[in-house]
């Protein structure tokens, strides 16, 4: 007779019962609250550094930037509300 090895469901379901409550408490806690507002804060920053060393970097070498796009884009937009020109080119009757 051989013995047969438990379902992954079984094993997946019996470890998350045991662990559940203790991992809840603790994502509950201001220590974890804590860690991930820093930890998102920590990434913002870093995010925003890459990026503008990116930009100086295509600036640099003559390529446009995001942020130069970004706000050619806007003068656009300013542009064509002042003189109340239609998104496809037509004019405002």
């Amino acid at each position: 007779m051989t013995v047969k090895p438990p379902s992954l469901l079984r094993v997946f379901t019996t470890v998350e019962r045991r662990t559940s409550p203790r991992l809840e408490g603790w994502v509950r806690s201001d220590l974890f609250l804590d860690t991930v507002a820093i930890a998102n804060s920590v990434s913002r920053r870093g995010v925003r550094m890459v990026e503008g060393t990116l930009a100086s970097a295509l600036e640099t070498v003559g390529m446009p930037s995001a942020r130069q796009v970004r706000s050619l884009q806007t003068s656009l937009d300013r542009l064509a509300a002042e003189h109340q020109v239609e998104p496809w080119g037509g004019h405002r009757s």
